[in-house]
C-alpha cells in the first residue's frame, strides 16, 4: 500500500551511515532531558496538589507499615507501589520523586522512536525520528512528570504496549515463538499499565480482537481472517494480562464479597459528573457509605445511569461543554484563568509553543496521518483507542491530562505528516494521494477539530489583543518613573493596555507607578481589587505606605512577597525608591527594596541562602552583623565571607547563639559618596540531610537580625 504524502527509498548515503539515526536520537534525548530538568527546576516550590497529596500519603503511610490503605476514591494500586518503592531507594523528598519522572520520561523519547520506527516502517525513518523529536520537545509531557500523578507511566507504558503488540502482530509465521513471547509481553504490560490508570483496561479485549484477525496479507488487503497463530498471540495477550489483573481483582473481591476488577474509578465518576446534584454533594454521599466499596460501585452504576437517562437534553449539553473543553489549548486557557500566579516569561513562551503548539501539531497532524497515513491495519487498534478516549472525556469530566493517551496513538502520524509536509513544501509539487475520500475525511475531521477549539475560546483575536497589550506594558515598565520625559508616554501605554483589557491588573499597577502625585495609591488598591492574589500591586502600595509612616498597614500588604514563586526581593529592590539607611532590620516586615538573596522572613528575622546582600546601607567606619547559625554537630560549621561594593573585607565564623559581629570598613568606603552593598557569602546546609523528618530542604546560610554601617545605628 503506498498512499503516503511522500514516498521514497533508503538512499545509499543513508546506508553508508548507520549510526546517524543512533546519533540523532541521542542528541534528541539530551535535549528532552534538558527540557525536563529544566521543568523539574521550576517546580522545586511547588506544592503537592490535591491527588498529588493524596497519592504521596498512601504510600508514605504504607511505606511506614501501617498496610495499604484506600484513597476516598478508590484508585488503581500500581502507582503507589511505584512511589513507594522510590521513596525506599530515594528517600521521601518530592523534588527526588519529581527527578526519577522526569528520567521515565526522558526514556519515553526512545520509546516513541521505537514504536514509530515499527509502525511507519523502515522506508520512514524520518519520519520516526520526528516523531522522537516532538516527543522530547513536548512541554506537556516534562510538566507531567513534574507531578506525582500517574500520567508519566502511563504514557511510557501506552507507548511500549502499543510497540509490542505491533511486534507480535509483525512477526513472520515461521517465528511463531516469538510473537507469542511479544503478545504475552504486551498482556504482562497491559496489565500493568490497567494496575496504574483502569483506562487502559479495554485495551485487553480491543488488543486481543486486534491480535486475533492478524495475518500475512493484512498490510495489503483487508480480509478479515483467523488463524491458528494469530488465535495463539491472542489468547498469550490475554493469559498475560489476567496474570497481572486477576490477583488485584481477588483480593477485591475477598475484601469487599463484590466483583470490582480493579478500583470503582469509573463507575463512581459516572454519578459524580453526571448528577446535576454535582460533585461535592455526590462525594458526600459517597463518604458517608464508609469502606464498602461494593456498595458504593452499585450505588454509583445506578445513579449514574438515572441521571443520563432522566434529563438526556442536560447530559448532551454538558457532553458539548466537554467536547470544547477536550479541544482546546491548556496553557494558554490556564494562563488567563489564573492571572495571579507568576509564571516567568521564558515557561510562558515554553507552554505556549512547546505545550499548546505540539498540542496542535499532534492532533491536526496526528488526525491527517491517521487517515492518509500508510498501514490501515495498525490503524484498526489506534482508531477505536482514540474514539475511546475521547468518548470518556466527555462521558465523565475532561482534565487536559487525561487527552494524554492520545499521544502514543497520535505522534507517529504527526511525524509521518510533518515530514511529507516539508517534502510537498521542498519540492513545490502536488503529491498527495488521490484518494479523495480520505482527503475529505482528514479536512473535516481536523476543521470540526480546529471549529470545536475556536467555539470554545477565540484564541487568534485574544493572542493579538494580548500580544498588543504586554507591548504597551513592555513600553510602560521600561519607562522611568524618575524621567519626567517619558513619563506622560509611559501613561499613555498603559491606558491603552487597560484600554485592551480592562480587567488588567498589571495595566492598573503601571497606572500607578507613573501616576500623578497622590494617585499611585489608587491605581493600586484597584489592581487589588482585580486580583487580590497577585503580589506586584500590594508590595507597590505596601512600599507607598511605608514612606508614609503607616507601618503596620505596610507590613500587612508587604507579606504579599510569598505570594509568588517570582524573585520579589530583586524586583522590590529595582521598583521600591528607597533611601539610604544606617540600619536594616532584617525580617521586620519592612525590608523589602534593601535586600536580596534570604529566605522569606520569620520570627522577626531571615535566613540568608548561600548567598545574600543588603543594598543601600549609608557608608560608615564600621559594618556591624547580628547573627547567629543553629546547626546539627555533624554540619559544616558557618563561615561567611563579608565584601563591601565586591572588596572583601572580612570573615565571619558564625555560632549557634546571637552575637553581634564587627569588621572595619576600608578608608575608600568610609567616605564613599554612594551607598554600600554588603555581599554575604555562607556556607549552607540542608536540615533535612541531618533529619528525615524535617520537611526543610532548604539550602541555609545564616539567620540575621539586624545589619548596620555605624555603631550608633548597631547598638542592641
Amino acid at each position: 500500500m503506498r498512499n503516503s504524502l511522500a514516498t521514497h527509498s533508503v538512499s545509499p548515503q543513508a546506508d553508508a551511515r548507520p549510526w546517524a539515526p543512533v546519533i540523532s536520537l541521542g542528541v534528541l534525548v539530551v535535549f528532552g532531558l534538558a527540557l525536563r530538568l529544566l521543568v523539574w527546576h521550576w517546580h522545586e516550590q511547588y506544592p503537592l496538589g490535591g491527588d498529588e497529596r493524596e497519592y504521596f500519603e498512601q504510600a508514605l503511610t504504607w511505606l511506614q507499615g501501617k498496610g495499604y490503605h484506600e484513597l476516598p476514591l478508590m484508585r488503581p494500586p500500581l502507582y503507589t507501589v511505584f512511589l513507594a518503592v522510590i521513596f525506599q531507594l530515594f528517600d521521601s523528598q518530592v523534588q527526588r520523586v519529581r527527578l526519577v519522572q522526569a528520567f521515565i520520561s526522558t526514556a519515553t523519547i526512545p520509546l516513541v522512536w521505537f514504536w514509530a520506527r515499527d509502525l511507519l516502517g523502515r522506508e520512514h525513518a524520518r519520519a520516526a525520528l520526528v516523531t522522537a523529536g516532538i516527543a522530547a520537545l513536548c512541554f506537556t509531557f516534562a510538566a507531567n512528570a513534574a507531578e506525582l500523578l500517574t500520567e508519566t507511566l502511563f504514557v511510557a507504558g501506552l507507548t511500549l504496549v502499543f510497540s509490542l503488540l505491533l511486534r507480535s502482530a509483525s512477526a513472520p509465521a515461521t517465528a511463531a515463538g516469538r510473537a507469542w513471547v511479544w503478545a504475552a509481553l504486551a498482556g504482562l504490560a497491559v496489565g500493568a499499565l490497567s494496575l496504574i490508570r483502569s483506562v487502559a483496561l479495554p485495551l485487553v479485549p480491543l488488543g486481543a480482537l486486534w491480535l486475533l484477525v492478524q495475518h500475512k496479507q493484512l498490510r495489503d488487503k483487508l480480509p478479515i481472517r483467523v488463524s491458528k497463530s494469530s488465535a495463539r498471540r491472542s489468547l498469550c495477550f490475554v493469559l498475560g494480562a489476567l496474570l497481572v489483573v486477576l490477583p488485584w481483582t481477588t483480593r477485591n473481591y475477598v475484601l469487599y464479597a463484590t466483583p470490582i476488577v480493579i478500583d470503582t474509578t469509573g463507575a463512581e465518576n459516572l454519578w459524580l459528573d453526571n448528577d446535576p446534584a454535582g460533585r461535592e454533594a455526590v462525594k458526600r454521599q459517597l463518604y458517608a457509605l464508609g469502606d464498602d466499596r461494593g456498595l458504593r460501585q452499585k450505588l454509583s452504576m445506578r445513579e449514574g445511569l438515572a441521571a443520563i437517562t432522566a434529563d438526556p437534553s442536560r447530559f448532551a449539553a454538558k457532553a458539548w461543554a466537554e467536547t470544547k473543553k477536550f479541544m482546546a489549548l491548556e496553557y494558554f486557557d490556564d494562563l488567563r484563568a489564573r492571572r495571579a500566579i507568576w509564571v516567568s516569561p521564558l515557561e510562558v513562551w515554553m507552554r505556549l509553543l512547546l505545550g499548546d503548539g505540539i498540542w496542535l501539531l499532534v492532533l491536526v497532524g496526528g488526525l491527517a496521518g491517521l487517515w492518509l497515513g500508510p498501514h490501515d491495519w495498525a490503524k484498526l487498534l489506534l482508531v477505536p483507542w482514540v474514539l475511546y478516549v475521547f468518548l470518556t472525556g466527555l462521558l465523565f469530566h475532561v482534565e487536559l491530562r487525561y487527552r494524554l493517551p492520545l499521544y502514543p496513538a497520535l505522534l507517529p502520524y504527526a511525524g509521518w505528516t510533518l515530514v511529507g509536509l516539508t517534502r510537498l513544501l521542498r519540492r513545490k509539487t502536488q503529491t498527495f494521494p488521490r484518494r479523495w475520500p480520505r482527503l475529505l475525511g482528514a479536512t473535516l475531521s481536523i476543521g470540526g477539530a480546529l471549529l470545536v477549539m475556536l467555539l470554545h475560546r477565540a484564541y487568534p483575536a485574544e493572542a493579538l489583543i494580548l500580544a498588543r497589550k504586554h507591548l504597551h506594558l513592555a513600553a510602560a515598565h521600561r519607562a522611568s518613573v524618575s524621567d519626567p520625559a517619558t513619563t506622560k508616554s509611559a501613561r499613555r501605554a498603559a491606558e491603552t493596555a487597560l484600554q485592551l483589557d480592562p480587567r488588567s491588573a498589571l495595566a492598573r499597577v503601571e497606572l500607578g507607578r507613573h501616576a500623578n502625585e497622590g494617585q499611585a495609591d489608587e491605581w493600586w488598591r484597584a489592581a487589588i481589587e482585580i486580583l487580590p492574589a497577585h503580589p506586584y500591586a500590594h508590595l507597590l502600595l505596601g512600599n507607598s505606605l511605608r514612606q508614609g509612616g503607616q507601618l503596620d498597614e505596610a507590613r500587612e500588604e508587604l507579606r504579599f512577597e510569598t505570594h509568588s514563586l517570582e524573585d520579589l526581593q530583586r524586583w522590590s529592590l529595582h521598583l521600591f525608591r528607597r533611601a539610604a539607611e544606617g540600619r536594616v532590620d532584617i525580617g521586620d516586615g519592612l525590608d523589602l527594596g534593601m535586600i536580596t538573596g534570604f529566605y522569606p522572613a520569620a520570627n522577626g528575622t531571615r535566613w540568608t541562602r548561600g548567598t545574600a546582600e543588603v543594598h543601600k546601607l549609608t557608608p560608615g567606619a564600621v559594618l556591624s552583623v547580628r547573627a547567629r547559625s543553629p546547626r546539627p554537630p555533624e554540619a559544616a560549621p558557618a563561615v561567611v565571607r563579608v565584601l563591601a561594593n565586591g572588596l572583601p573585607i572580612g570573615t565571619l565564623h558564625v555560632g549557634a547563639e546571637w552575637q553581634t559581629f564587627r569588621v572595619a570598613l576600608p578608608e575608600q568606603l568610609k567616605l564613599a559618596a554612594e551607598p554600600l552593598t554588603i555581599r554575604l557569602e555562607a556556607s549552607t546546609f540542608r536540615p533535612r540531610d541531618f533529619d528525615r523528618s524535617s520537611g526543610d530542604n532548604r539550602s541555609l546560610g545564616i539567620e540575621i537580625d539586624w545589619i548596620a554601617t555605624n555603631e550608633q545605628s548597631a547598638a542592641p
